[in-house]
């Protein structure tokens, strides 16, 4: 019975290891917590394991931002913290305008072959009321990133457990792309 229940422990924690964090609250293999830092400030951190793409854990932070802030009845927020956001653009948008920016995530670290890299984002946002000026990548209106964001975080009415996001051009981070994202 004993060599049973550590085989069964053993299967388990392989099939968790092997799955990307699921859009939820922290726990084992990661996931969203917040902080009430007061003033209308929160800490809103989502960590990933290390199946988890920067583009999931991106894409799910900006959704917690969001979902927050309306269940706390804001109605946007803007990044206080020094987040550099990956804003990936198409071909198409690159060649058609060379003044598009191009950020990529941080700088390369060398990760030890036994450990694979956790991609995570930790920040502090305002909550705003009122009407927002949608200014991505720093001001949000919470309901129109929400709604942007929706597709990939609950594709089908579904949360995305176990995958990665679908790969995409984020739209959302750009005021002047803002109407294709929505329509």
């Amino acid at each position: 019975m004993k060599k049973e229940s550590v085989l069964l422990c053993v299967v388990l924690m392989l099939l968790v290891s092997g799955c990307v964090t699921p859009y939820a609250h922290m726990g084992f293999p990661g996931g969203y917590r917040e902080k009430d830092m007061g003033r209308n400030v929160w800490r809103i951190t989502f960590a990933g394991n290390g199946y988890t793409s920067f583009e999931t854990v991106q894409t799910f932070w900006l959704y917690r931002c969001s979902e927050v802030a309306l269940q706390k009845g804001y109605t946007g927020f803007k990044i206080l913290s020094d987040v550099r956001l990956t804003m990936t653009v198409s071909s198409d948008q690159l060649i058609a305008d060379s003044s598009v920016p191009v950020l990529r995530p941080a700088q390369m670290i060398f990760i030890p072959m036994d450990t694979l890299p956790k991609p995570a984002i930790e920040a502090d946002v305002l909550f705003l009321n009122g009407e927002i000026e949608h200014k991505p990548p720093k001001v949000f209106d919470a309901k129109i990133l929400k709604e942007a964001l929706e597709k990939y975080v609950k594709p089908d009415g579904k949360k995305t457990d176990g995958k990665n996001v679908k790969p995409h051009v984020h739209d959302y981070l750009y005021s002047d792309r803002l109407e294709t994202t929505t329509s």
